[in-house]
């Protein structure tokens, strides 16, 4: 089920009113959310949920199972969880890309194995709810969260629906709680969470379905264009997919507030970054934090020198690229990146104020290009197509002004309303308009996104991760 189809307009408010129609009885809104939640996720296809039943009970047994002493037994048991649940992943999500491989470096010494093709379907949003689960096993070995027994919350806090098919990726000791103790509703922080959603129907819609038909003509199409006209589709790729996945999150927050229920933000204006560690302090925030949290920290972190520091953003940026898909272009993408953010474990450190501010221009604008160059790798669809795509930026003139410059009728309203909303979790959180205004506001982006959505019908970029 789509955030942005008219089927999820008639879910959200349905299940809205009958959760908090079940009001002051915990483990029936609980069950609804539950019940609802898998309705939601099984709308793509429902011999799926299995999969999600599997990694929730497999997970919730496991940390049963654990004596909280950090013995030997509960090695095992987070081992085995930890296995099968990046078992499950590698086979669904991995399979096809290491036989594919396998088959192209036996082929360099002349061996062309005749092994079947793989076409395994990719269950919609298993990387996100797989490292979560993950997440939860391991913290509770820690002795960071207590095992709960309530097994209908803790399947909640797997297959909550606003964050189950693209996050954010959720921590136990944020989210679970707050299946386990009732809730009251809250008037305002009802009315937040619509105009988050708006905002973010809006980025999905108008700027990342607008911008998304010139990105895919210039890419699909190297050839038949200039080096300037490929940044600019670099450029397009990395504000498309900035509006797509903020826009999924935004949805995603807001509708979580609906029910009272607090998710983390993903995004914090990473476009106004003064340099590439910052964007990567901003940019798909819950993902980075859980490799932080998970393997650059127990891999030593920042604590044994510059060069063994080196070696972890290094790791954690190659897995950051795994993670989002099991091609060798998100690998480079992965690895440019941790290139550019590697000076900044050589530099001194300087702190940097919360906000940018105009004089912080250049720079914003240097590191959004960096971003926007990389961004190439990670659009491209194989290594053969990067290929055109490099070829076309080595070989063919910057000086050419770039083909279809429509988009910037879009982009520039977008970053202005960005901007001056920076210091706010969203633009439209708080707005010092008098409500005539606001509600002038809420219709226009209402209609805009009505118009924009009639033909078109174009999935959020981050599902098929």
């Amino acid at each position: 089920m789509q955030f942005d189809s008219y089927t999820y307009a008639l879910f959200l408010p349905l299940v809205f009113l009958v959760y908090w129609g079940l009001k002051g009885r915990l483990r029936l809104q609980n069950l609804f959310l539950l019940a609802a939640s898998y309705v939601f996720y099984g709308w793509w296809d429902w011999r799926m949920l299995c999969l999600i039943v599997l990694t929730s009970l497999t997970t919730y047994g496991s940390a049963l199972l654990m004596r909280g002493d950090r013995s030997r037994h509960d090695r095992c048991w987070v081992a085995a969880n930890v296995v099968l649940n990046l078992g499950v992943l590698a086979v669904f999500k991995y399979l096809g890309f290491l036989r594919d491989s396998l088959v192209d470096f036996l082929g360099l010494f002349g061996l062309h194995p005749d092994w079947p093709t793989l076409n395994i379907l990719l269950p919609v949003g298993i990387s996100f709810y797989t490292f979560q689960a993950i997440s939860y096993t391991v913290d509770v070995y820690r002795g960071d969260v207590k095992p709960t027994r309530d097994a209908v919350a803790f399947c909640v806090f797997i297959a909550f629906f606003p964050q189950l098919v693209a996050g954010p990726i959720e921590r136990a000791s944020n989210l679970l709680p707050q299946f386990l103790r009732r809730k009251v509703f809250d008037y305002d922080t009802a009315v937040i969470g619509m105009r988050q959603i708006l905002w973010g129907l809006a980025k999905k819609v108008i700027i990342a379905d607008s911008i998304g038909y010139y990105v895919d003509y210039l890419l699909y199409n190297p050839y038949h264009f200039t080096a300037a006209s490929m940044l600019w589709a670099g450029v397009l790729f990395v504000v498309q997919i900035y509006a797509d996945f903020s826009g999924y999150s935004d949805i995603a927050i807001g509708s979580a507030r609906l029910f009272n229920i607090r998710l983390r933000p993903n995004f914090r204006y990473p476009f106004f970054s003064r340099n590439m560690r910052e964007l990567w302090q901003r940019w798909h925030i819950s993902l980075i934090s859980w490799f932080r949290h998970y393997v650059y920290f127990p891999m030593g972190g920042s604590r044994r020198g510059r060069w063994r520091t080196a070696l972890n953003v290094m790791v954690l940026f190659l897995l950051s690229g795994l993670w989002h898909g099991a091609d060798w272009t998100f690998v480079i993408w992965g690895v440019v990146n941790g290139l550019l953010v590697l000076p900044f474990v050589f530099l001194p450190k300087r702190r940097l104020s919360e906000h940018a501010g105009l004089r912080d221009l250049p720079r914003i604008v240097v590191t959004f290009l960096l971003f926007a160059l990389s961004a190439i790798a990670f659009r491209a669809a194989n290594i053969a197509h990067l290929g055109e795509i490099l070829d076309v930026m080595l070989n063919t003139s910057w000086l050419v002004r770039p083909t279809f410059g429509q988009p910037i009728f879009y982009m520039v309203p977008f970053f202005i309303i960005e901007w001056l909303g920076r210091r706010q979790e969203f633009p439209l959180e708080r707005m010092p308009f008098p409500a005539a205004v606001r509600w002038l506001i809420y219709w226009l982006l209402t209609v805009g996104i009505s118009v924009y959505s009639l033909d078109r019908d174009m999935q959020f970029i981050y599902f098929q991760f």
